[in-house]
C-alpha cells in the first residue's frame, strides 16, 4: 500500500493529526490536485466531522500541502529506485489490460442474451440453456473483477509513466534522426570531388 498511496497534511490539519491519502507514488502536481479534491469531499460531507467549511478560513491551495513522510522503517524497505518502481508498474499495467482484454472477449458474446433477458420475448431453448450455465456468470465476474482491478490501478500506472516516459526515447524521433546520420558520408563525398579537380 506505501508504493501505490501518497499522504498529505497542511499545518492546520498537522496539529489535528489529520492527513488525506491519495493514490500515487511520488508527490507531483496530479497528487495534490487529488488532495485538494479529497478534503474538499472531507469538507462537504455532512457525517465527516474531522473538516468543515471553517478548517481553512484563509484558504487552500496546492503549495499549502506537506507531504506526511512515511517511518523510517517503512523508508527503509522502501529504497527501490523510483525508475525502477516505474517499470514495475507499466509491467503490472501490461498484465492486467491482457487480462482484462481476455476477459472482454468471453463476456461480449453474453450481451446478447443479457439483453435478450431484458426483452418481453420469450427464450430460445439455446438462451435457457446458456443462462444457466455456470460460464455465465463466471465469464461476467471474470470481467468485472479484471476491470475493476485495472481501472483501479490505472492512476498508479499513469503516475509511473511520468517518471518513465521522460526517460525513455521516442521511438518516432529515433527514425527522424537516422536518415540524416546515413546521409552525411554521401555529403562529405560530395564535397571533395571538386577538390580533386
Amino acid at each position: 500500500m506505501s508504493k501505490s498511496a501518497i499522504k498529505y497534511t497542511t499545518r492546520d490539519l498537522k496539529e489535528l493529526g489529520l492527513f488525506v491519502e491519495v493514490p500515487g507514488r511520488t508527490d507531483s502536481e496530479r497528487t495534490r490536485k487529488k488532495a485538494l479534491e479529497e478534503i474538499q469531499r472531507r469538507m462537504d460531507d455532512p457525517e465527516d466531522t474531522s473538516l468543515n467549511s471553517e478548517s481553512f478560513a484563509d484558504g487552500l491551495s496546492a503549495e499549502d500541502l506537506l507531504v506526511v513522510e512515511p517511518p523510517p522503517t517503512e523508508a527503509s524497505e522502501d529504497n527501490e529506485p523510483e525508475i525502477i518502481y516505474a517499470v514495475k508498474a507499466i509491467a503490472t499495467l501490461a498484465s492486467l489490460r491482457v487480462t482484462l482484454e481476455e476477459a472482454n472477449q468471453q463476456a461480449v458474446q453474453l450481451r446478447p442474451l443479457i439483453e435478450a433477458l431484458f426483452s418481453h420475448e420469450p427464450l430460445t431453448a439455446e438462451q435457457m440453456q446458456q443462462a444457466t450455465d455456470k460460464n455465465f456468470s463466471k465469464s461476467l465476474i471474470k470481467f468485472a473483477e479484471a476491470k475493476a482491478a485495472h481501472d483501479k490501478f490505472l492512476p498508479v500506472a499513469q503516475e509511473a509513466w511520468d517518471v518513465l516516459a521522460p526517460a525513455l526515447p521516442n521511438a518516432a524521433t529515433e527514425e527522424n534522426i537516422l536518415p540524416d546520420e546515413t546521409e552525411k558520408p554521401a555529403t562529405r563525398k560530395a564535397s571533395k570531388t571538386p577538390k580533386n579537380e
